[in-house]
């Protein structure tokens, strides 16, 4: 009788020790998924186009952005990059030099001088008239 009633004891044990891991795994990828997500999600900052050559742009961070944008960054516009003016779409040829625009990016930014932002998803103009 005895040794039933520790093999039952084992049997509870383990069993319980299965439903443990198998929820702490599951919790482990839900977390780990968010962070990934987080580190992906999106930021914006305002600069001044300093240099166009082709699709590649050369911007000087404004002041009223973190310290961290301040700088110079550059980018390549691709065939995704939404280019905006007042919500209408705008090509990449009605962006000039000195022209001040909002720049939402995903992903990180390359240490690099300048900084490479390595996937700008909208470009918005934000001079009043164009």
């Amino acid at each position: 009788m005895k040794k039933k009633t520790v093999g039952f004891v084992i049997a509870i044990l383990c069993y319980s020790a299965a439903i443990a891991g198998a929820f702490y795994f599951v919790g482990y990828q839900t977390a780990s998924g968010r962070m990934k997500a987080t580190a992906l999600d999106a930021q914006t900052f305002y600069a001044t186009i300093s240099d166009i050559r082709g699709d590649t742009f050369t911007v000087t961070g404004m002041e009223v952005n973190d310290i961290n944008f301040r700088g110079e960054f550059c980018f390549s516009i691709e065939k995704e990059t939404k280019l905006l003016w007042r919500y209408t779409d705008i090509s990449a040829d009605d962006l000039e030099v000195g022209d001040h625009i909002s720049i939402t990016f995903t992903g990180g930014v390359l240490e690099t001088y300048p900084g490479q932002l390595q996937h700008v998803t909208v470009i918005q103009l934000l001079d009043d008239e164009k």
